[in-house]
């Protein structure tokens, strides 16, 4: 026989769905809540791309630039204008801070890998990482400094021309 009052067909549905229902009431009513009282409330935006290699700083030789990865899925991208002749560039990454785990790539103008320096060469938090390659004239490169293991830190990044 079927329960005739409204009491009575709510204590016979499952528990299970009346615990979802509730659930779902508290979460929108905990949203509706918490939001309008933020500092940004008023003006939500979406995070914009991260930097990629086509927007990539203008590095100077041997002027140090100061960097931050501020999380794991963080990358910085550093462009190294043509040179007139072919040199020997030497590449290096102080690391600032004893928790990144730092990883290093170069890349020529056609986004080619040129080297990577990541977990083979650099294990441990707070290393820095020094490379050399040799730089053709008229080309491009671009440097990437990236975490590995989902560190952040500090770091300072150094590119001068060795002499022949």
């Amino acid at each position: 026989m079927a329960p005739e009052t409204w009491f009575g067909r709510v204590r016979s549905l499952d528990v299970r769905l009346l615990a979802g229902a509730a659930a779902t009431l508290l979460l929108i009513i905990g949203v509706m809540w918490v939001v309008p009282t933020t500092p940004s409330s008023n003006n939500f935006t979406f995070d914009t791309a991260r930097r990629g290699i086509s927007d990539a700083r203008a590095i100077e030789l041997s002027k140090p630039v100061e960097g931050n990865i501020v999380d794991g899925s963080d990358m910085d991208f550093y462009r190294i204008d043509p040179l007139q002749s072919s040199y020997r560039l030497d590449v290096h990454m102080m690391n600032g801070s004893a928790k990144l785990v730092p990883g290093l790539r170069i890349f020529d103008a056609t986004k080619s890998l040129i080297q990577d320096k990541t977990l083979e060469y650099v294990r441990k938090p707070g290393a820095d990482i020094d490379c050399s390659f040799l730089a053709e004239s008229n080309i491009t490169y671009y440097v990437q400094v990236f975490s590995q293991r989902n560190t952040t830190g500090r770091y300072t990044l150094t590119v001068t021309v060795r002499q022949p």
